[in-house]
Protein backbone atom coordinates (compact mmCIF):
# COMPACT_ATOMS: atom_id res chain seq x y z
CA UNK A 1 0.00 0.00 0.00
CA UNK A 2 1.28 3.57 -0.68
CA UNK A 3 1.25 6.34 1.70
CA UNK A 4 -1.93 7.77 1.20
CA UNK A 5 -3.83 4.10 2.15
CA UNK A 6 -1.28 3.93 5.54
CA UNK A 7 -2.29 7.07 6.35
CA UNK A 8 -6.12 7.24 5.68
CA UNK A 9 -6.31 3.51 7.79
CA UNK A 10 -4.51 4.78 10.56
CA UNK A 11 -6.40 8.27 10.69
CA UNK A 12 -9.69 6.66 10.69
CA UNK A 13 -8.45 3.82 13.44
CA UNK A 14 -7.16 6.85 15.47
CA UNK A 15 -10.53 7.82 15.30
CA UNK A 16 -12.10 5.05 16.28
CA UNK A 17 -10.32 4.34 18.98
CA UNK A 18 -10.56 7.67 20.80
CA UNK A 19 -14.49 7.40 20.52
CA UNK A 20 -16.14 6.60 23.83
CA UNK A 21 -19.00 4.65 22.12
CA UNK A 22 -17.15 2.28 19.98
CA UNK A 23 -14.92 1.45 23.10
CA UNK A 24 -17.81 0.71 24.97
CA UNK A 25 -19.06 -2.06 22.23
CA UNK A 26 -15.37 -3.00 20.94
CA UNK A 27 -13.67 -2.96 24.08
CA UNK A 28 -11.16 -0.64 25.73
CA UNK A 29 -8.55 -0.75 23.57
CA UNK A 30 -10.27 -1.16 20.40
CA UNK A 31 -10.21 -4.79 19.14
CA UNK A 32 -9.44 -4.21 15.86
CA UNK A 33 -8.23 -7.85 14.47
CA UNK A 34 -6.13 -8.82 10.88
CA UNK A 35 -8.27 -10.83 8.72
CA UNK A 36 -7.98 -14.66 9.79
CA UNK A 37 -6.33 -14.30 13.34
CA UNK A 38 -6.70 -16.83 15.28
CA UNK A 39 -9.07 -16.91 18.11
CA UNK A 40 -10.30 -13.19 18.55
CA UNK A 41 -12.50 -11.90 21.48
CA UNK A 42 -15.54 -10.60 20.62
CA UNK A 43 -17.21 -8.39 19.04
CA UNK A 44 -13.92 -6.90 16.93
CA UNK A 45 -12.98 -4.64 14.14
CA UNK A 46 -11.68 -5.49 10.91
CA UNK A 47 -10.16 -3.72 7.88
CA UNK A 48 -12.02 -6.25 5.26
CA UNK A 49 -10.92 -4.52 2.47
CA UNK A 50 -9.01 -1.04 0.93
CA UNK A 51 -9.09 -0.05 -2.93
CA UNK A 52 -7.82 2.81 -4.28
CA UNK A 53 -7.23 4.42 -7.58
CA UNK A 54 -5.36 7.44 -8.50
CA UNK A 55 -7.95 10.73 -9.30
CA UNK A 56 -5.52 13.83 -9.31
CA UNK A 57 -4.83 15.83 -12.32
CA UNK A 58 -1.56 17.17 -13.77
CA UNK A 59 -0.77 19.57 -10.59
CA UNK A 60 -2.08 17.61 -7.65
CA UNK A 61 -2.16 13.74 -6.34
CA UNK A 62 -5.11 12.75 -5.28
CA UNK A 63 -6.54 9.43 -5.09
CA UNK A 64 -10.34 7.90 -4.28
CA UNK A 65 -10.96 4.88 -1.59
CA UNK A 66 -13.24 2.45 -1.16
CA UNK A 67 -12.69 0.82 2.53
CA UNK A 68 -14.89 -2.16 4.25
CA UNK A 69 -14.73 -1.79 8.06
CA UNK A 70 -16.35 -5.15 9.24
CA UNK A 71 -17.80 -5.44 12.72
CA UNK A 72 -17.70 -9.18 13.75
CA UNK A 73 -19.42 -10.20 16.43
CA UNK A 74 -21.41 -13.64 18.09
CA UNK A 75 -24.91 -13.25 18.94
CA UNK A 76 -27.79 -14.86 18.04
CA UNK A 77 -30.00 -11.70 16.25
CA UNK A 78 -26.68 -10.01 14.94
CA UNK A 79 -28.35 -6.73 17.08
CA UNK A 80 -24.66 -6.21 18.30
CA UNK A 81 -22.62 -6.35 15.08
CA UNK A 82 -25.28 -3.52 13.81
CA UNK A 83 -25.37 -1.54 16.76
CA UNK A 84 -21.69 -1.55 16.72
CA UNK A 85 -21.56 -0.83 12.83
CA UNK A 86 -24.16 2.39 13.26
CA UNK A 87 -21.81 3.97 16.62
CA UNK A 88 -18.82 2.96 14.01
CA UNK A 89 -20.07 5.21 11.28
CA UNK A 90 -21.47 8.21 13.45
CA UNK A 91 -17.93 8.28 14.79
CA UNK A 92 -16.41 8.71 11.40
CA UNK A 93 -19.33 10.88 10.41
CA UNK A 94 -18.74 13.28 13.33
CA UNK A 95 -15.15 13.07 13.29
CA UNK A 96 -12.12 15.52 11.27
CA UNK A 97 -9.28 12.58 9.97
CA UNK A 98 -5.78 13.93 10.26
CA UNK A 99 -3.60 12.27 8.14
CA UNK A 100 0.46 12.51 7.94
CA UNK A 101 1.29 14.37 4.67
CA UNK A 102 -2.36 14.11 3.43
CA UNK A 103 -5.34 15.76 3.33
CA UNK A 104 -9.33 13.57 3.29
CA UNK A 105 -11.10 15.86 1.42
CA UNK A 106 -13.93 13.56 1.29
CA UNK A 107 -15.36 10.52 3.87
CA UNK A 108 -18.72 9.08 3.35
CA UNK A 109 -20.17 6.48 4.16
CA UNK A 110 -21.42 4.08 1.00
CA UNK A 111 -23.60 1.12 2.13
CA UNK A 112 -23.78 -1.01 5.05
CA UNK A 113 -24.78 -4.96 5.21
CA UNK A 114 -25.07 -7.30 7.86
CA UNK A 115 -24.79 -10.75 7.15
CA UNK A 116 -25.07 -14.36 9.35
CA UNK A 117 -21.89 -16.44 8.76
CA UNK A 118 -23.48 -19.07 10.77
CA UNK A 119 -25.67 -19.60 13.59
CA UNK A 120 -24.49 -17.23 16.36
CA UNK A 121 -21.84 -14.81 13.94
CA UNK A 122 -22.68 -12.03 12.19
CA UNK A 123 -20.48 -9.58 9.89
CA UNK A 124 -21.62 -6.18 9.55
CA UNK A 125 -19.77 -4.52 6.41
CA UNK A 126 -19.85 -0.74 6.12
CA UNK A 127 -18.13 0.83 2.84
CA UNK A 128 -16.64 4.34 3.25
CA UNK A 129 -15.61 6.44 0.50
CA UNK A 130 -12.93 8.60 0.92
CA UNK A 131 -10.93 11.07 -1.20
CA UNK A 132 -7.57 12.18 -0.37
CA UNK A 133 -5.10 14.66 -1.37
CA UNK A 134 -1.73 15.75 -1.03
CA UNK A 135 -0.90 18.30 1.01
Amino acid sequence: MSGAENALESAILTVLRADAAVKALLGDPVRVAEVGAPLPAYPYLEIGRHTSELSGGVDAEASEHRIDLVVVSRDMGGRQAKEALAIVRAALMEASLVLEGWRCVLLLPLFADATRQRVGLWRALLRMKAVVEVV
